[in-house]
């Protein structure tokens, strides 16, 4: 796995694969609050998303940074979920994971328009469902990797 920081420094991590969770989103959910508490439900501090189908009632993809960072809205409802990649993060009794929830999207709009960007949290509700394929990541406890 690799994390990218606000610098141009990249930082390795060394891990392995655990568990795969396989779960379907209900009406009205939004995607990332979902998926986390999914993964808290099973103890997973880590996830990747591994796949997703589905739909949305409305897209909302983010772009860019700070000041000019900008939200494209696409509008359903009925927005296909072309691809969603990423992890997912969430915190877990007992374990030392840190991070955030940082997932991006390409959706396609109702006129078949196709738009990518960060998913933001808390704006992106399945419309019927969505299918989500998730695998644990455990980082080793010391990485040896360092930083690049």
């Amino acid at each position: 796995m690799t994390s990218l920081s606000n610098s141009s420094e990249v930082k390795l991590e060394a891990g392995s694969y655990g568990r795969t969770l396989i779960a379907r989103l209900k009406p009205n959910e939004d995607i990332v609050e979902s998926l986390e508490r999914l993964c808290a439900q099973y103890g997973i501090g880590r996830a990747v998303v591994r796949s997703a189908v589905g739909s949305l009632i409305d897209g909302h993809l983010a772009s860019g940074t700070g000041a000019g960072a900008i939200t494209q809205v696409v509008e359903g409802p009925g927005v296909e979920i072309v691809g969603l990649f990423g992890e997912v993060a969430c915190a877990v009794p007992g374990r030392d994971d840190t991070g955030t929830t940082e997932l991006t999207a390409i959706l396609s709009g109702t006129d078949s328009q196709v738009f990518a960007g960060r998913v933001v949290r808390g704006t992106n509700l399945s419309f019927i469902t969505v299918e989500v394929t998730l695998q644990e990541w455990l980082a080793n406890a010391e990485d040896p990797a360092g930083t690049v």
